[in-house]
């Protein structure tokens, strides 16, 4: 769907095989899509209950405004504040329900693969969402011969309600979307977020240190043979090399320096749009073409190690967890397999790639800035 006023491109999907030629559509479409395209929203299921959201974190406040507005159908609150209650009530830990009380937006996911979301995000550098309603469905019949409609109407949202709450929330998106003047990408959340991806990293390799130096010592001191039943078979494991030291300066510094970027785009946001001022139709263009060249910092033309259509060096899917996102795959999958010296080299590359994001993203508030001191 077009927007007349922006010239903007907005795609609003659903759930297709990958098989269909998504994927090939996009690669043909690339040039365009880079040039024009704003967001791709994408709803892959829908049941009863909960709101979830996974996606590109500049969208994160965005879709976090809309579903403040719309009610759950059972609970007539907020589905934002529904969702962000389960959140607590599902926590792991203390320190997790106050970082969810802390904010008043709920974090959404990262997305993985398995659908068409796919190829926008990854090797288009589209920003994206994948949206929808469940947790509460009767049954699960999810691929099989018995997901038909007589299922759906006696298991899952047996009065289309929440069917409904899809469409409020997909179609307002897309409608916020085609008719802001600016944009409506936030990059506080972002910042945030890839912060946490880099101390993820850091956590894993100082907890394998940890661990392999203390099952070494526990080899030394006989504790593995000592406790071992002598009438079963045991063979204790074998010592192995701790993991060296990682600098992860250049991914800690490109985290940080996007963090002072989005600070100051949108302290400039928040104030152009405190001063009512309406902004000269050149100028906006000029913003939003800014705006929309963010996403696509993120991408590298080499790929990711193995995977070079995998382009986007922050959000992608494992090589092997289907589904499941892999946040900065270039890093976390060497480590994963323990390959820290594949991993390690990695890290200046995608250390520039956020310095680029940083760059990019300043450019925008420099221009907003240079926009409202007129």
């Amino acid at each position: 769907m077009e927007s007349q006023a922006n010239d903007h491109l907005l795609c609003l999907g659903r759930r297709r095989t990958r098989a269909a030629g998504l994927d090939q559509w996009v690669e043909t479409h690339r040039h365009d899509l880079q040039k024009h395209a704003v967001a791709y929203i994408n709803s892959d299921s829908n049941g009863r209950g909960f709101f979830n959201a996974g996606g590109t974190h500049d969208l994160q406040h965005f879709i976090n405004d809309i579903v403040r507005e719309i009610q759950d159908p059972e609970k007539h609150i907020p589905v934002q504040q529904r969702a962000r209650l389960r959140r607590i009530a599902r926590a792991a830990n203390p320190e997790e329900r106050s970082d969810i009380r802390k904010s008043s937006d709920f974090r959404i996911n990262a997305l993985g693969d398995g659908s068409d979301y796919t190829a926008f995000q990854d090797f288009a550098g589209i920003s994206s969402l994948n949206i929808g309603y469940g947790g509460e469905n009767n049954a699960d019949a999810y691929h099989s011969i018995y997901d038909d409609f007589y299922w759906y109407t006696h298991f899952v949202d047996t009065d289309f309600s929440y069917g409904r709450a899809l469409a409020q929330t997909g179609g307002t998106a897309v409608l916020r979307l085609a008719d802001s003047d600016l944009i409506p990408y936030e990059y506080n959340g972002q910042a945030d977020t890839i912060a946490r991806y880099v101390k993820d990293l850091e956590k894993l390799l100082k907890d394998k240190q940890d661990e392999i130096t203390e099952r070494n010592l526990e080899l030394q001191e006989g504790v593995f043979t000592a406790t071992a039943d002598p009438r079963r078979t045991y063979v204790p494991p074998l010592a192995e090399p701790v993991p060296p030291f990682m600098n992860f300066a250049p991914l800690k510094n490109g985290a940080e320096s996007i963090k002072k970027s989005a600070e100051r785009y949108q302290a400039a946001f928040t104030k152009w749009q405190a001063s009512g001022n309406e902004l000269p139709a050149s100028t906006t263009a000029m913003l939003n073409a800014d705006l929309m060249q963010i996403p696509r910092t993120f991408l590298s033309d080499r790929g990711l190690p193995e995977r070079p259509w995998f382009k986007n060096q922050v959000y992608a899917p494992g090589a092997y967890t289907g589904y499941g996102a892999k946040p900065i795959a270039a890093v976390r999958e060497y480590m994963d397999q323990e390959k820290w010296n594949e991993a390690d080299t990695q890290v200046p590359m995608v250390g520039q790639v956020l310095e680029n994001v940083a760059i990019a993203i300043g450019k925008a508030a420099d221009d907003l800035e240079k926009a409202e001191g007129r």
